[in-house]
């Protein structure tokens, strides 16, 4: 089936959120940590406005989205496109949608734990790396192909403009990764170390780095 890759206007972000919601339902732990709502109408709304403000504030973020013939949605990447004339030095911090008390203060310290290899990839680089953060299918579209379009999209960006590419990827889902190049490097896990927080679900990340093409 031929898919194609387009950026996402602000139209759709619905479905984006959306997607992202049924690919992870509630097997990803640092979904559920960031996103509590996600599930629920009210909280896809939330998600959908958050896509939109971070597409128009944030111009390293390009959000993908993978459509058939049809125009179908059926996947969709968050791409950071780091550039060192115009990268930020720090990666916004995650958003949050706790309403407060320590739901709140949890969800903080954790996306503030999240964002570590990022921002030692933007520093390490020199500003000037290619950062998957998000790629997802919608379960109903998944072998497809769906993913690893939205790979090669930012893939080829990278070695377009002769930058490094990293994947901040599910524990269990970094062989599509490997299939294009990337290299695992480490699993990261995304936990408090406080006393306080024991019990509270926690999630982890693999790390994976491309190389620059020479």
């Amino acid at each position: 089936m031929p898919v194609k890759v387009l950026e996402a206007e602000d139209g759709d972000m619905e479905r984006l959120f959306e997607i992202c919601s049924l690919a992870f339902n509630t097997n990803e732990p640092l979904w559920e940590i960031f996103w509590p709502k996600h599930l629920l109408q009210s909280g896809r709304k939330q998600g959908a406005e958050r896509m939109r403000e971070t597409r128009r504030t944030d111009p390293s973020t390009k959000y993908m989205k993978a459509v058939d013939e049809a125009g179908t949605i059926m996947g969709m990447a968050k791409w950071n496109i780091h550039d060192s004339k115009a990268a930020k030095t720090d990666v916004p911090k995650v958003a949050n949608y706790w309403d407060q008390g320590e739901d709140l203060e949890y969800s903080t310290a954790i996306g503030e734990i999240f964002s570590v290899e990022r921002n030692e990839a933007i520093r390490r680089t020199g500003g000037n790396v290619v950062i998957l953060d998000i790629c997802v299918v919608d379960p109903a579209y998944q072998r497809k192909g769906v993913g690893h379009a939205l790979v090669n999209w930012g893939t080829a960006k990278a070695d377009e403009l002769g930058i490094e590419a990293t994947v901040e990827s599910s524990v269990y889902g970094k062989g599509l990764y490997e299939q294009h190049g990337y290299v695992f490097v480490k699993d990261v896990a995304v936990r408090l170390p406080d006393k306080k927080w024991e019990g509270r679900p926690y999630g982890a990340i693999a790390w994976l780095e491309r190389p620059k093409k020479q």
